[in-house]
């Protein structure tokens, strides 16, 4: 098990967390914004900034996140950036999507924006993947 985490090219998963990241800015504030703001029934006004310890506890989470599916690729014979990128979705549309899914029926979360939040895990673990892939 130890030789997993010692197979595991640390400065990709870096890479990766970070193009995760940089993903969350750009999906939030340029992609996704008005929509996101008009499903959420919020103002932009009304909306505060965020404390900048979020931003560090973010990337903290994402980094385990691209770390644990790093651990994954060094358990399987994944090679290359296309096959990092499909694993990458799998793990983003069949663990992330489908099980935030069930929890947004309880909290009744409008489909939109569901698909919107997890959207945006499901296209940072593909091209963390990638990322992990290809290095």
């Amino acid at each position: 098990m130890i030789e997993l985490l010692t197979d595991v090219n640390w400065w990709a998963v870096l890479v990766g967390a970070v193009v995760y990241f940089i993903l969350g800015g750009l999906w939030y504030s340029v992609i996704f914004s008005s929509k996101w703001v008009e499903l959420r029934e919020i103002k932009v006004e009304d909306i505060e900034p965020p404390h900048p310890i979020i931003f560090v506890w973010t990337f903290f989470l994402q980094f385990i996140a691209v770390s644990t599916l790093a651990v994954f690729y060094a358990a399987t014979p994944i090679d290359g950036a296309l096959q990092g990128t499909l694993a990458g979705f799998g793990a983003g549309a069949g663990l992330v999507f489908t099980l935030t899914g069930t929890n947004g029926f309880f909290y009744n979360t409008k489909l939109g924006l569901h698909l919107i939040d997890n959207g945006y895990h499901v296209v940072g673990l593909m091209l963390s993947g990638l990322v992990l892939g290809w290095w």
